[in-house]
């Protein structure tokens, strides 16, 4: 009996010392959130003093956190919204992947690549309208789409970050939001879109420091 109590008491130590001490605790994960939050605010905030955005509505793409935030021309945050990224981790994508079909894509290239782009609305291969970050490249942002055993719908609603891998390299919104915020603020005039790098430094992206 004394043997199962000790066996009982270090259980029960061991549950209390991963869930009040891991680093992936409630607290750890909102602190890195909220520090997430506030390195995009600053970004934000430089864009506008520089006026790199040349008074144009601009977005902002946190690939870590999968998570995309659209500013009106004067640098007011207008919404954000989860999204969904290329499969792969990268920040830059080979050219001549770009003008492939996207059936001999391979998965360690489906990645969505990081830089300072000058979007515009426009027209998918489908008809459907998206926002045209980079043309030549064939990425852009758009509403998401239903593709057959992906799920994509529930990973835009799941919490979790890591399913938000998924597509090809386009970035996939939330078709309300897309409609509300991108669809609108973007209809009448060019934009910007930074999408900020997951694996090199930040520094390496800011043009206007440059």
């Amino acid at each position: 009996m004394f043997l199962y109590r000790v066996i009982f008491g270090i259980c029960i130590l061991f549950l209390f010392k991963n869930v009040c001490f891991s680093p992936c605790s409630v607290e750890a994960t909102e602190n890195y959130n909220r520090n997430a939050a506030w390195q995009v605010r600053e970004f934000a905030e430089m864009v506008t003093k520089k006026n790199d955005n040349k008074q144009r509505p601009f977005i902002v793409v946190d690939k870590k956190q999968a998570t995309i935030y659209v500013y009106d021309a004067d640098g007011v945050l207008l919404g954000k919204a989860p999204v969904l990224l290329g499969m792969a981790v990268g920040d830059e994508l080979p050219i001549e992947i770009a003008r492939r079909p996207l059936s001999q894509i391979k998965p360690p290239y489906r990645i969505t690549p990081a830089g300072r782009y000058i979007a515009e609305i426009g027209r998918d291969t489908h008809g459907q309208e998206v926002l045209w970050v980079d043309f030549s490249g064939n990425l852009a942002i758009h509403p998401v789409i239903n593709v057959p055993k992906q799920r994509r719908l529930e990973r835009l609603k799941s919490q979790a970050i890591d399913d938000n891998r998924i597509s090809w390299g386009c970035i996939n919104v939330p078709k309300m939001f897309f409609k509300k915020y991108i669809g609108v603020y973007f209809s009448r005039t060019k934009g910007m879109v930074y999408i900020l790098p997951e694996v090199e430094s930040i520094n390496k992206y800011l043009w206007f420091e440059k």
